[in-house]
């Protein structure tokens, strides 16, 4: 069989990727090893999801009127934005429907390897199927090794934040109306998270960064403040319930390398394009580009590098400064992000308008209540 544009992963950027191929008139295929499995992202905001044009109101089975920080000594910051427990499973399989009703079409079946044909490109499936297609888009996730084998896909791959997250259920427990984010040497370089998902229902999880794959003791660590810090409110929560436990890689800081070489494409996780709508985004532009591409013949890196392109321009820039902001949080101790959050107390860390606006509130709040941190970040940015 050949197709015009294989997309290998049916990761949440893959099913953007194949749809946004299959819209284009190109013949798209898309693979996958296990259908039934449902990728790990479940919460997002309005902003990040207006700006990739992602309506999720559908599938949001919570509402969260914004987020909650909290530092390694318990103080609070709270920022208003909209935000959504979404119900993974009816948003992944809505997203696989589309991808089928847009006319690429849906194969399971791991592919094991890519390499390029005097033709294009060739797929050795795990059934002994070889596929051709002109144009490959990696969107395997970050552990994916299908592009990274040929050219390097991350800047930063050691930056890589490892997950563990596990659902809970206690009585009222969903109910809260924000998600929380700890920070500091509770979960070094990143987070550890509360996401409330309605009723009895929540989130616990830690994103580390640096302290290798195996992050069990970061959460168990976590699991134990948090316990503490609820008991208040929740008595009786040390019975509280663990249920499922998924682990996986956030690439937030790691940045993506190279994306585009010639026949084949990276996307998403596997790109280091963190971020449920974001991600998408990035699928939706690839699966163009490649699409496009396809249908004039031109399977070229310079054809395929307008993906890249579009992306550092639409993108790019925000990943980049969430870098900075990740390194220097990763650079600070315990006691500095306390006195960050003591001179940010009362400040209003979020106004009107786009995100760069935004960004630009929030980071001159930062620089003015702790001017040390601006020769730190601004050395993080130049080392993007």
């Amino acid at each position: 069989m050949k197709f015009d544009v294989a997309v290998v992963g049916a990761s949440p950027a893959g099913l953007s990727a194949a749809a946004s191929s299959a819209r284009t008139g190109a013949r798209t295929v898309l693979f996958d090893r296990n259908l039934a499995s449902v990728p790990n992202a479940n919460t997002v905001f309005d902003g990040m999801a207006a700006a990739a044009s992602l309506n999720v109101d559908h599938f949001s089975i919570h509402q969260v009127i914004g987020m909650r920080l909290v530092s390694p000594s318990g103080r609070i910051l709270e920022i208003d934005a909209r935000g959504h427990f979404l119900d993974r499973k009816r948003f992944y399989a809505h997203h696989l429907n589309f991808a089928a009703d847009c006319g690429a079409e849906i194969v399971e079946s791991e592919v094991r390897s890519v390499s390029r044909s005097a033709d294009g490109m060739e797929l050795s499936l795990s059934s002994g199927d070889v596929i051709d297609a002109m144009i490959v888009i990696d969107a395997g996730g970050v552990d994916s090794r299908l592009a990274s084998s040929m050219f390097k896909t991350m800047r930063h791959p050691e930056d890589v934040a490892w997950a563990v997250e596990v659902d809970v259920r206690y009585p009222g427990i969903g109910e809260e109306y924000r998600f929380e984010y700890w920070v500091g040497s509770i979960a070094p370089g990143w987070k550890a998270t509360f996401s409330p998902a309605g009723d009895d229902m929540a989130t616990l999880g830690v994103f580390v960064r640096r302290h290798g794959r195996d992050v069990q003791r970061f959460l168990d660590l976590f699991i134990r403040r948090f316990i503490n810090r609820r008991a208040g409110s929740y008595p009786g929560i040390e019975r509280m319930k663990i249920l499922e436990t998924r682990r996986g890689g956030d690439p937030i800081a790691a940045l993506p390398g190279r994306i585009v070489d010639k026949g084949i494409m990276v996307t998403g996780g596997a790109a280091a394009q963190s971020g449920l709508a974001y991600s998408m985004r990035a699928g939706e532009i690839c699966g163009e580009v490649a699409g496009r591409a396809a249908l004039a013949g031109d399977a070229s890196r310079k054809r395929l590098s307008e993906y890249s392109r579009r992306w550092w321009r639409e993108l790019g820039p925000q990943y980049v400064l969430g870098r900075a902001s990740l390194e220097t949080l990763r650079s600070m101790s315990d006691a500095e992000i306390d006195r960050l959050f003591l001179a940010l107390s009362g400040r209003n860390l979020l106004v009107p308008g786009g995100l760069w606006k935004k960004s630009a509130n929030a980071f001159l709040n930062v620089t003015r209540s702790m001017p040390g941190m601006l020769p730190r970040f601004l050395l993080n940015l130049l080392r993007f």
